[in-house]
């Protein structure tokens, strides 16, 4: 009994391993982050390309549930990728890996459907709690770049919101579809996600920014993955 027992918990704990896998054209990146995922239990490293367009093409086979992707790279860069990736596997959880921070590169980033935004030099501890965080469906951003962001937002947004409201302003609907705007889904994905014609997702996102004192889409995806971003 006891050594069924141990399979089962085996078998569970196995089910429950994330499959992880990085692309980014900075080999000494690779190595590092592979050799800090083989320290852990939870997390498989299943894949490491230097360029996206390999990437891409194993992705779809792999399915990987996170990727880590490296915002300049040679060839296609990490924001297109991101953006082909997501097309082609809605599921896959984006964390893009950069240098420095760049406000411009963020916002692109998360309208492509990245869920996260890392600085190279991160932790080690922040890294794998990222990987774990938008595995589970959340989003993260780097502390550092989450402060750049915010005062970058705050010169975004309309002179009649100096603070931005949250999102105690919106109605249920307008949270869900807020909710999926973060997420980087357009329109059509908003529609087909809450069973609403294209064009009543448009005019919901409209009212949202709108209540949020904001001028772009972009900056709504911004403000609402800045509001949930892990803590330091």
């Amino acid at each position: 009994m006891d050594y069924k027992d141990d399979a089962g918990a085996v078998c569970e704990s196995w089910m429950n391993v994330l499959k992880l896998a990085i692309v980014d054209d900075h080999v000494l990146v690779r190595i590092g982050v592979t050799a800090v995922v083989a320290e852990v239990d939870d997390i498989e490293m299943v894949g490491s390309y230097e360029n996206a367009e390999s990437a891409l093409r194993a992705f779809e086979s792999l399915k990987p549930n996170v990727v880590l992707m490296g915002v300049e790279m040679t060839g296609m860069d990490g924001v297109h990728a991101c953006r082909h990736l997501r097309s082609m596997l809605p599921d896959v959880n984006v964390i893009m890996l950069t240098s420095h921070s760049d406000e411009e590169t963020v916002m692109a980033s998360i309208m492509a459907g990245a869920s996260g935004y890392l600085l190279k030099n991160t932790s080690v501890d922040r890294l794998l709690r990222a990987v774990r965080t938008v595995a589970g469906g959340g989003s993260l951003l780097d502390p550092a770049i989450t402060r750049d962001v915010l005062d970058r937002f705050k010169s975004m947004t309309t002179p009649d919101a100096v603070t931005p409201p949250g999102r105690d302003n919106l109605s249920k609907r307008e949270s869900e579809v807020f909710s999926l705007i973060v997420e980087g889904c357009t329109n059509r994905e908003i529609g087909e996600r809450l069973y609403i014609s294209q064009n009543t997702a448009r005019n919901h996102v409209s009212h949202i920014l709108h209540k949020l004192g904001l001028n772009r889409r972009g900056q709504a995806a911004v403000f609402g993955l800045a509001q949930f971003a892990a803590p330091d």
